[in-house]
Order: structure tokens, then sequence, then C-alpha cells
């Protein structure tokens, strides 16, 4: 029987196996990973988490993080703050964690308790908007016009650990026509990697609320690094001062940027479940 463990941080949901002390690599099949997140034949969840053991001793675990169509991500921010309550209650860990991902080391704080919900502080590094260096978007030479639907957009690009255009809408759009945008951005010629996308609506200058389409997801809930990149984004624009409230569908994250540029995401984390995956899904999972 394989154990797990299902949290979420503002409804963006996980499912966690702790691979520290056993080999769990026959579930890291896309067809496996699908089939976990399938909430009619499997356990139900935006992605699927392992968390792993460091490969320095320095640091207290590593995250391998996979998205709902069985692709793998390099980050998540909601999914890092879960990780980290989850190391803290399995390995009696601090109030501190450093967890290794495949964008860097990430420095993970609890700061508060309440009602059943834990608030953690996750250093995210700084933003970048050279996306073109690192393969994510075309150069300007061969980047077409984003025009869909009599709109144009005009994206910021961020790497905040995973690649994301951020739109400042200047109009507002129907949840039904983000959706297609987002489908349709994620997997435009402009975007050799596929992309994350924010549909976003500045408030004032510490407050934004934004929609989510996720590389590999479709819409979703929350997302940590999408709230990440768009306050930076917002900063540099000159939209935002360098604390931001971030409003999304299922919750709210604190976004901030210190004196070096380093980002900075505040929000909660909830476990749903735990349980064991039964023997026929097991068998199902197991198969070459």
């Amino acid at each position: 029987m394989i154990a797990y463990c299902k949290m979420h941080g503002l409804g963006n949901s996980f499912v966690f196996f702790d691979e520290m002390n056993q080999d769990l690599s026959f579930l890291r099949k896309a067809e496996s990973i699908k089939l976990i997140c399938d909430a009619r034949f499997g356990i139900g969840s935006d992605g699927v988490i392992f968390m792993q053991s460091p490969r320095d001793p320095k640091h207290q675990c590593r995250m391998q993080m996979f998205n709902s169509d069985g692709t793998e991500a390099e980050m998540c921010g909601n999914a890092i703050r879960c990780l980290a309550h989850l190391y803290a209650k399995r390995q009696l860990g601090g109030g501190q964690t450093l967890i290794e991902t495949s964008s860097g080391i990430k420095e993970v704080s609890l700061v508060s308790c309440s009602h059943g919900e834990s608030f953690y502080k996750a250093q995210m590094g700084q933003a970048l908007f050279d996306l073109v260096a690192t393969g994510e978007q075309l150069p300007a030479e061969r980047y077409k016009a984003l025009s869909w639907n009599e709109r144009t957009f005009e994206p910021v690009y961020v790497n905040v650990g995973n690649p994301h255009a951020v739109i400042f809408l200047k109009s507002p759009m129907s949840s039904d026509e983000m959706k297609t945008a987002g489908a349709w951005l994620e997997t435009h010629p402009n975007h050799p990697r596929r992309i994350n996308i924010e549909f976003v609506e500045v408030i004032n200058r510490n407050e934004a609320r934004i929609n989510i389409w996720e590389r590999g997801c479709g819409m979703t809930q929350a997302c940590g690094t999408g709230a990440t990149a768009t306050a930076a984004a917002g900063i540099k624009l000159g939209h935002f001062d360098k604390k931001v409230t971030v409003h999304m569908p299922g919750g709210d994250l604190l976004i901030e940027q210190d004196a070096n540029g380093i980002m900075y995401m505040t929000g909660p984390v909830q476990a749903i479940c735990t349980g064991q995956v039964a023997p026929s899904l097991s068998w199902k999972l197991s198969r070459p």
C-alpha cells in the first residue's frame, strides 16, 4: 500500500508522496500522474509532488513536481509551502526548511497557525525578465503579435522559477474568454516551451486581482509563482509598490520585494486528507 497526503494552498491542490525512504519511481510515468490527478478515477489534484532526500545534507528535502497532464514542472509556489508543512509534520522539522527544486534552493519559514491553516513565507529568488536567453520566448525578430479575438496581448515575460506571461488587462475579460485565450497563449509558437498566463487587474498600488491559466493544468484557483510574477512585473512597470496583496479565485497571497530584488511570498496551506492508495489503483499505477 502506498501512503499519500493531499494538501492545498488557496484551492491549488496536490497529492504528496514521501519518497525520502522508499523508491516510488514507478509512479513517475505520465499516465500514472494523469490517473492520480483525475478526480473521477484517481485521487484528484492539480499536480503530484514527491518529497525526496536532498542532494546536499545542509538542506532538508527536495521537491519533484508534476502537472496534472503528466509533464514535470520546475517550481510551484503553493506546492512548496505545502511541502514545507509536510516536512515539518513528518520529519519533526523546525520553523525553517531549505528545499531543493529544479529552479534552485528555496527557503520556507513558518509564520503562524490559525483555524487549521498554517501560514508560510517562501523566498522565491529574483525575478528574471529575459526569457529569450532561457529559450522560453522567441527573439524579437521571430516574435509574432499576439492578436486574439480583436485583442492584442502585450505580456510582460517573467521567470520566477518557471516562465510566466503577465498580461495587464486594458478591459475586462469573461471567464470563458480567459480560458480560451489562456489555452491559445500557452501553446503559441512565441512560447516554444509553453508558458503560464496571468490576466491582471490592477486595483491600486498595493493590490491586484488575477486569474491564472497554468501550463499543463488549465485555469486554477491560485498560483504562487503566478502571483510572484505578477507583482514583479507590476513593480518593474511602476504599477505597484514593493508590497502587493494578490487576490485570486482561491484567496490571497502577500508578495514582497526587498531592497536586493528578492521576492517573498506569504500564504496559507491546509491538509485535506491522508490515506493509502487502494490495491486496485496501485495495480493500475504500477503497470508498465
